[in-house]
């Protein structure tokens, strides 16, 4: 589905609980928006390197049919913000596999309020 990304206007940290029971700082550099079932969802999201971006999210399927949270990784929006949210492409975070990943959880805002019942979700 389509998803518009918009930068803050300065580079924002937010403190986290990790999966290690610590709190950590994760970097953000805006908002991406989409529509899923009619609905406008946004999460926060971090700007990688290569201009991808990267967003840790939960809904109403995690703990309960799913993980805690999950990872989406969009590709690097163009130069009008465009991009592509592709909710198949959810990913489980490394510490769903090991204790010894130190992964965060979802900044605020970043629980969705709608069951994501695509993508990665659970150990088999």
């Amino acid at each position: 589905m389509p998803g518009r990304f918009t930068p803050y206007g300065e580079h924002r940290t937010v403190r986290v609980e990790n999966a290690d029971g610590r709190a950590r700082g994760l970097g953000l550099g805006g908002q991406l928006a989409f529509t899923l079932d009619g609905r406008e969802l946004t999460l926060q999201v971090t700007v990688q390197g290569d201009g991808s971006l990267w967003a840790v999210f939960g809904d109403t399927t995690s703990g309960n049919g799913s993980y805690r949270f999950r990872f989406l990784r969009p590709a690097a929006p163009d130069a009008d913000g465009r991009t592509t949210v592709d909710l198949n492409r959810a990913l489980l975070p490394p510490c769903a596999f090991a204790d010894h990943f130190v992964c965060p959880f979802p900044p605020p805002g970043n629980r969705l309020d709608v069951a994501v019942e695509a993508g990665e979700r659970n150990l088999l």
